[in-house]
């Protein structure tokens, strides 16, 4: 995941994402991007896949390049929901698309008996986020055009067929006032796509 970082958070995440308040970072394990407390299965004080609660509530949650770690997507919503102030912020990102570990190209997480993982081999990747608005941003287009050279013509079919859980993005808007925005790398090579989701507490 390490090649794609200088250009999401020069390209995408910076343009978007500002902190108020208290900050709680889930899935880092220092301040290299931002200021806030760490959260991280590395310092053995956070688990996506937990039944979590932070230390305390905070006014902005960020949690990038780790939600597709979610089995269960909406819980991991409601969680952030739960551990946030009264108009918090929340700022997390999903992904589809290669990860360059297989040869196969997978559009999701699992394909033909393979499951995409990262950081270690049983770290997988289980989750994403759809709506069908994405199908008409610019740059969901050029993911969805790419695409086609590894026999993908239906990216809304196989996005459903390869991914073990898709949220519906009206469940967040149940929650929050939410807005994205999507980046598209790699396209000439095994594309992936990146959708950063902006949302301030209702």
């Amino acid at each position: 995941m390490g090649q794609s970082d200088a250009i999401l958070y020069s390209d995408l995440y910076y343009k978007h994402i500002s902190p108020q308040g208290s900050v709680a970072l889930l899935g880092f394990q220092n301040n290299q991007y931002f200021p806030g407390d760490c959260y991280d299965l590395q310092l053995d004080n956070w688990d996506i896949n937990s039944d979590w609660q932070l230390n305390k509530k905070y006014d902005t949650i960020i949690c990038l390049r780790c939600p597709y770690f979610a089995k269960d997507p909406e819980s991991f919503i409601q969680r952030c929901y739960d551990n946030l102030n009264e108009n918090g912020r929340l700022y997390i990102d999903w992904g589809l698309g290669d990860h360059w570990r297989f040869d196969n190209f997978k559009v999701g997480w699992i394909k033909d008996g393979e499951q995409e993982y990262a950081y270690k081999d049983d770290n997988f990747l289980w989750s994403t986020v759809w709506e069908d608005s994405f199908l008409k941003n610019s740059q969901f287009k050029i993911f969805q055009e790419s695409i086609r050279k590894f026999d993908y013509n239906n990216i809304e079919e196989a996005v459903f067929f390869e991914v073990p859980k898709v949220l519906d993005m009206k469940f967040i808007r149940e929650r929050f006032e939410v807005g994205y925005d999507i980046l598209t790398l790699w396209p000439d090579d095994k594309p992936q796509l990146y959708i950063l989701l902006c949302g301030m507490k209702k």
